[in-house]
């Protein structure tokens, strides 16, 4: 098991958190969304403790920063003419 504990991201939602953590994890990279449980259940902590953190292994952290890069500018974006039936 890879121990996650470099800190790529932070969201105050825990949505947006596992969102991230998937296209990492759709990238090859593994990673831990830490501290969701505690904003969901305790949201007014949230800014406290810095919100809801996805965490990489130290030696993925470059290639996740890349792919976190790719997720801002929409590269995983669904088309808006996309049909899950066809």
């Amino acid at each position: 098991m890879m121990l996650c504990t470099q800190t790529v991201a932070r969201f105050m939602s825990p949505t947006e958190a596992y969102l991230l953590q998937s296209c990492l994890q759709a990238g090859g990279v593994v990673a831990q969304v830490r501290d969701a449980n505690l904003v969901q259940t305790h949201g007014l902590l949230a800014g406290a403790v810095g919100g809801v953190r996805v965490c990489v292994a130290p030696a993925d952290a470059l290639e996740a920063l890349q792919i976190i890069d790719a997720f801002n500018r929409g590269d995983f974006a669904i088309d808006e003419s996309f049909d899950p039936n066809a």
